[in-house]
């Protein structure tokens, strides 16, 4: 078998493989995401597909179907979370607003204490005539007719009202009159009140009084806590008297003397250090070696402005362009030209830097003329080396994939209604080094998010890094040995979400992938594609 049937045949494989995988994965999603039912109403009353179901208040799903039979009823078909049971019995309405979307509401029903709770409604959809029925909402017309009846209800009591109405007169008469004697009374306690006031100002004055005098024991407190710290400061007078005899100590002075001269011995050891490292800036050989040194560093130079004159850049070769540095001139005992290096040998055992030779370097000019063109193998081998290089500086990453369609509505502001194919693009720049930055958009066009990652490699499979990730904080680790990799993502700190994949590579820079997002929560989505990198 050539080596073209072989990777079509593997291609094919992989394929296979993913529809198995996707057709596993998606009947696991169904399986953990949710269940639906089926609820027969009179009318839906504005419901449309997508619209949230509340179970005692709580969200617990979405509309996922509405179907008009032929009746003229409609049949609601409802996505329930799988952690959720709707109990037999329970009212199913449906709430329309004036104002903002419908709902449905599932009201359960209530129990007496010590009963037990009523079995779980079917987790299918049933027929049409085996479905818990649903309570419409009132209609205008509904509405009139019962206003009209309040209306009649309000016609009998004004009726009522009417023959009651002497009788309430005469008690409001009398409900007056015990408001004057009332406020008789009232009058009586307010004088009352301001004699006790009076009494209350005497008690103040009296209060003062006993004040003042507590004042005057108090002042003669301080005048004893001012005596003490008068003491205070004459104990601290004797302390520096004290502190300025032990100064005047004959062995603290002999310490100080000890110690100054220790700090002249350091200085004389910092001189003679001096004095060394001129001796050996000094001496021919140590000099000689700093010059051989300085002419490889040169000569090198000279090699990579020749290189960038090939490339097109500005060069500055001696003998080829006017203003180049001179050559270097020989050291004693060896040579030097521009781009070759001086044999010196200062001391046995020293080896100078010698130029490697190769398809870069270049031949040695000679005065006045240029230097001979390239043949076409150099040339591709050059422009190959700059792609490398390149390549090593930075790589962009396509994704390519399907979202399955919303199963239920929950909170998650990345899995919108939205499915179908999306697009990410991410530039990774130094992507051979240990540390790389990844700067990209993930959904583009449709929910766009962006991402900016610091990624860390570990070893030759792992990579680790965070930042921004999908527009909010977040960190993200890859795995990837041989065929098989896997790569997991966690962001917003808030609220966590993980998304978690599994790789194929198929070729050299393009992998196949599938897994899902937000595997943690119910509204979870499933997704696949491809990835290449280039």
């Amino acid at each position: 078998m050539s080596k073209q049937a072989q990777v079509g045949a593997f291609a094919i494989l992989a394929m296979l493989l993913l529809f198995g995988v996707f057709y596993v994965i998606t009947d696991y999603g169904t399986r953990h995401s949710g269940y639906r039912i089926g609820v027969h109403f009179t009318s839906a009353a504005g419901l449309h597909p997508g619209a949230l179901v509340y179970f005692s208040g709580v969200t617990v799903g979405s509309i996922d179907a509405i179907t008009l039979l032929e009746d003229n009823t409609v049949d609601v078909v409802l996505a329930i979370r799988s952690d959720v049971s709707i109990p037999q019995g329970s009212k199913f309405l449906i709430q329309a607003p004036l104002t903002g979307d419908p709902s449905l509401l599932i009201v359960p029903p209530r129990t007496a204490p010590g009963e037990a709770n009523p079995p779980p409604l079917d987790r299918q959809v049933l027929p049409v005539a085996d479905q818990p029925r649903g309570t419409d909402t009132a209609s205008i017309a509904d509405l009139v007719n019962e206003g009209q009846g309040e209306v009649r209800k309000l016609d009998i009591l004004l009726t009522d009202l009417e023959q009651r109405e002497p009788r309430l007169l005469d008690s409001l008469q009398s409900t007056m009159d015990n408001a004057n004697h009332l406020t008789v009374a009232a009058n009586a306690s307010l004088a009352a009140m301001q004699s006790n006031l009076l009494t209350v100002g005497n008690n103040f004055a009296q209060l003062s009084t006993t004040l003042n005098s507590s004042a005057g024991m108090d002042s003669r407190r301080l005048s004893s806590i001012l005596t003490q710290l008068d003491a205070t400061s004459i104990s601290l007078n004797r302390s520096m008297t004290s502190i300025e005899s032990l100064a005047t100590n004959p062995a603290v002075h002999q310490n100080l003397i000890a110690t100054t001269e220790n700090i002249a011995h350091a200085t004389h050891t910092i001189a003679q250090l001096t004095d060394d490292l001129q001796n050996v800036a000094g001496d021919p050989q140590t000099q000689a070696e700093m010059k051989n040194t300085i002419e490889n560093t040169d000569a090198t130079m000279q090699k990579v402005n020749s290189l960038l004159g090939d490339l097109g850049a500005t060069s500055s070769v001696y003998g080829v362009d006017p203003g180049a540095t001179p050559a270097p001139v020989p050291a004693p005992g060896g040579s030097a030209s521009p781009l070759t290096m001086p044999t010196i040998t200062p001391y046995p055992g020293f080896t100078p830097y010698a130029a490697p030779a190769g398809p870069y370097a270049s031949p040695t000019p000679l005065p006045g003329k240029p230097l001979p063109p390239q043949n076409s193998a150099q040339m591709e081998k050059m422009h190959k080396s700059i792609g490398d290089l390149a390549k090593s500086l930075v790589e962009i990453q396509l994704r390519a994939g399907m979202l399955n369609a919303q199963t239920v509505t929950c909170c998650n502001p990345l899995l919108t209604a939205s499915h179908g194919p999306y697009g990410d693009l991410n530039a990774i720049f130094l992507p051979k080094f240990s540390t790389s930055l990844v700067v990209g958009a993930n959904d583009i066009g449709v929910n766009t998010t962006y991402n900016v990652l610091l990624m860390e490699r570990l070893g030759s499979q792992a990579h680790f890094g965070g930042g921004v990730l999908y527009s909010q904080l977040g960190i993200i680790g890859q795995y990837q040995s041989g065929f098989l990799g896997f790569d997991a993502r966690l962001y917003q700190p808030t609220y966590p979400r993980l998304d978690l994949y599994a790789n194929f590579k198929l070729l050299p820079g393009t992998l196949l992938f599938f897994g899902q997002r937000d595997v943690t929560h119910a509204d979870r989505r499933i997704t696949y594609g491809l990835q290449h990198t280039f």
